[in-house]
């Protein structure tokens, strides 16, 4: 991680290069696919999963017919992947769904679903309203009472632990009861690949991998006492509903497994906090985020890890365009590579400073540049130490850009080598210093097409201004006075160069220059 700055260099580099071949892709027709999720008197839920969508759309209708185009003229937009929920609906009505996507190559029809809404509660109310009520109570559900059923075992629930993001939809997680039995489940949701908010709807089992079932081949009943590796027993049949009441997860589970040719079928809740899933914002209002953004400049950040005393947590920062080339998912990022702190604490995360609180840790913000910062809550006690209590929270930075310079240099080639070449670099009056590269004009060529974009800037010379410090740094030339004869080397031979300079004048205002390329002998 010291070397971040460096390793931004390299990153940009190679977003640049390869995304030669994603600009001539041809579009790729799209595909969605709904799932049932869940239903009361007045509502129906449903998952919506998809590849290559620009838009997106469903519609209630008879039964009879049904087209992509009449969806997207008559029907309702929906988000690209999540659960959707439909209120305000009657009772005891049979209702028949349908969704579309587009994109620049056409319209595609979903699957349909057939969904009936239940009978209305004897009590007459909304339940809606109801779960409206329960949520803003701010508390944990304490009152929850299950249900008696015969042939069904009711559990407590005490804890959760050792939940892990194994893939941006795979999260696999143990339910402890009171008398020490685990119950492990592994998950499939939505593949949202910075999210580690746990989708609300009920999860049934299967054996395959689509979002809202439950992995029936790796989920199972542990006894007190037995490895998880060959002696429980895997579960058989039953779901799980996924809801937030008062801030916290509020997990229902019927479950059935097979105990030595005996089946045993076992209800529980648990209302709390899930291991490894933070509970998405909004659904916990009133409480200050972990990561609190205060202050964001050219080339620094401040933000605030809001923690209890003696809570412990790690957090991590990285360039955007780093961990998007990475295959490790959030946890993982923060357990291999954030720093253990606890409580409350502030950082300025500025250029050229190591942060506070964590010697020898820097890494140079650059301007016009999208930063992650990442942070969870650990369980800190004995042989938990890099077990997420929570999920991990992510924040997205951006860095102002640069103010406009008014310095101005005066660069006078002199000789050209085979290897190498000379040049005078003479400062205008009001020049604080600049730095100077020799990119391969060929590589410019193709940052100044439109690689620029691709790699999150808004333009070539905001590109340009971000990369050419850390090109200068490198090699030792950042200049504070004037050069006179100075000879760079180890430049490669018959190959094209564009001097590229950055000025920054005594105001802190930094300016582009481009000159004419040559070509070394």
């Amino acid at each position: 991680m010291k070397n971040l700055f460096k390793l931004f260099t390299v990153a940009l580099l190679s977003v640049l290069s390869l995304a030669s071949c994603e600009l001539n892709d041809e579009v790729v027709a799209p595909t969605i696919e709904i799932v049932a999720v869940d239903t009361t008197s007045t509502s129906i839920s449903f998952a919506v999963s998809t590849t290559n969508a620009a838009e997106c759309a469903y519609i209630l209708y008879d039964g009879d017919t049904v087209s992509a185009e009449m969806i997207f003229t008559q029907g309702t937009a929906i988000g690209k992947s999540g659960v959707v929920e439909v209120t305000k609906l009657t009772p005891e009505t049979t209702y028949y769904v349908a969704a579309a996507a587009r994109n620049a190559s056409g319209e595609v029809l979903s699957n349909t679903l057939t969904m009936k809404t239940k009978a209305s509660s004897n009590s007459g109310g909304n339940e809606d309203e109801d779960k409206d009520d329960d949520e803003d109570d701010g508390n944990k559900d304490d009152d929850f009472e299950l249900p008696e059923i015969d042939g069904v075992e009711n559990i407590v629930i005490e804890k959760t632990k050792d939940g892990r993001w194994y893939e941006p939809y795979n999260y696999y997680v143990t339910f402890v009861r009171d008398n020490g039995d685990r119950i492990i489940l592994d998950f499939y949701t939505l593949d949202e690949t910075m999210s580690q908010y746990f989708p609300y709807g009920q999860y049934t089992f299967a054996t395959n991998y689509q979002p809202y079932t439950i992995h029936s081949e790796s989920s199972g009943y542990i006894p007190a006492g037995s490895n998880a590796d060959g002696e429980g027993y895997l579960f058989t049949d039953g779901y799980v509903s996924v809801d937030v009441v008062g801030g916290y997860y509020a997990i229902y589970m019927m479950l059935t497994y097979d105990e030595n040719g005996t089946s045993k079928t076992i209800q529980g809740y648990y209302n709390g906090i899930l291991s490894g899933a933070s509970v998405p914002k909004g659904d916990d209002e009133g409480a200050k985020p972990l990561i609190e953004v205060l202050n964001v400049g050219t080339t620094s950040f401040k933000f605030r890890i809001n923690a209890e005393e003696g809570q412990y947590w790690r957090c991590s920062v990285v360039d955007k365009r780093v961990y998007d080339q990475t295959s490790s998912n959030p946890g993982a990022w923060v357990v291999t590579y954030g720093f253990m702190l606890s409580g409350t604490l502030e950082f300025n995360w500025e250029n050229g400073k190591d942060c506070e609180y964590i010697p020898g840790y820097m890494m140079n913000v650059s301007s016009s540049t999208d930063y992650l910062i990442l942070a969870a809550l650990m369980d800190y006690s004995e042989g938990q130490e890099n077990s997420l209590l929570g999920g991990v929270d992510i924040v997205q930075v951006r860095t102002n850009a640069e103010a406009e310079g008014t310095g101005s240099v005066d660069m006078t080639i002199k000789e050209i080598g085979v290897n190498d070449v000379t040049f005078d670099c003479v400062f205008g009056d009001d020049v604080w210093c600049c730095y100077v590269a020799m990119m391969e004009t060929s590589n410019l060529q193709e940052i100044k097409e439109g690689k620029y974009a691709i790699a999150g800037y808004d333009s070539y010379e905001e590109c340009m201004l971000s990369l050419i410090p850390g090109l200068s740094h490198d090699f030792m030339r950042q200049f504070l006075a004037s050069q006179y004869d100075y000879k760079w080397d180890a430049l490669k031979y018959g190959t094209s160069y564009t001097p590229c300079i950055k000025v920054v004048d005594m105001n802190n205002g930094s300016k582009f220059i481009e000159l004419e390329p040559f070509t070394t002998k």
